[in-house]
C-alpha cells in the first residue's frame, strides 16, 4: 500500500482562497404578511361595544331630560349644568379607573387592528406602521412549525405557532394562537420552511 506525504508548505507561500465577503447582506424574503384590520379585535368586542352604546345611549337620555325643554329659571339651569357637569366627572374617572387598572390591555386593543404580522425566511415579526421598531420578533430558530385550526370559506381562521420548548413567548403548551388570521394556510405553510 502507498502511502502519501503530505506537502509542507514554506511559510511565504500565497494559499488560493476563495474571496467572500461576510458584509455582503444577503435578502430576507418575506414569506407571509397579514394585516388583519378590525378582524383582530379581541373575542367579545362586538358585546362590548355594544354594551358601551346603551350606556351611551342611557348617558343622552339623561341629558335630554336635564335639557329639555330648555330651563326657564337660573335655578334649573344650575341643576342642567350641575348635572351635565357631574355626568362628565363620573365618565371621565371610569376612564381614568379603566387606563389606571387596565393600561396594557386597552392598549392592546385598541392597536390590535392596526398590528402587521410578517413571517420571514429568518424571524417573525409584529409591528405597527406608525413604529420604526417591531412590537415583538421571534426568530426562526425558535420556532418548530405550525398548526392549522378551524378554517373559514374567505380564508380566515386559526392557527398556532409551534415553538422550542421552554421559549419565554409561548404558553403553557409551547404554542403561539392566532385567531381569524387573513390567509391562515399560507401562514402555516411559510412557517414550516
Amino acid at each position: 500500500m502507498r502511502t502519501v506525504e503530505p506537502e509542507i508548505l514554506s511559510a511565504d507561500a500565497a494559499l488560493p482562497v476563495l474571496y467572500a465577503r461576510r458584509i455582503d447582506p444577503i435578502p430576507e424574503r418575506r414569506l407571509y404578511v397579514a394585516r388583519p384590520g378590525l378582524r383582530a379585535m379581541p373575542s367579545g368586542s362586538l358585546i362590548m361595544a355594544g354594551c358601551l352604546l346603551l350606556q351611551l345611549w342611557t348617558l343622552t337620555f339623561l341629558l335630554w331630560a336635564m335639557w329639555w325643554p330648555a330651563p326657564q329659571t337660573p335655578r334649573l339651569l344650575a341643576f342642567a349644568v350641575g348635572g351635565t357637569v357631574t355626568l362628565a366627572l363620573l365618565v371621565l374617572l371610569v376612564i381614568l379607573l379603566l387606563l389606571r387598572r387596565y393600561p396594557g390591555f386597552l392598549l392592546g386593543v385598541a392597536r390590535a387592528p392596526f398590528i402587521r404580522l410578517t413571517v420571514t425566511d429568518r424571524r417573525v415579526v409584529w409591528s405597527l406602521p406608525w413604529q420604526r421598531h417591531p412590537l415583538m420578533e421571534i426568530g426562526r430558530e425558535r420556532i418548530l412549525g405550525g398548526i392549522l385550526g378551524a378554517v373559514d370559506r374567505r380564508g380566515f381562521g386559526n392557527a398556532a405557532m409551534i415553538m422550542v420548548h421552554g421559549d419565554p413567548a409561548a404558553d403553557i403548551d409551547g404554542n403561539i394562537h392566532f385567531d381569524r388570521l387573513p390567509d391562515v394556510e399560507k401562514f402555516v405553510a411559510a412557517l414550516a420552511r
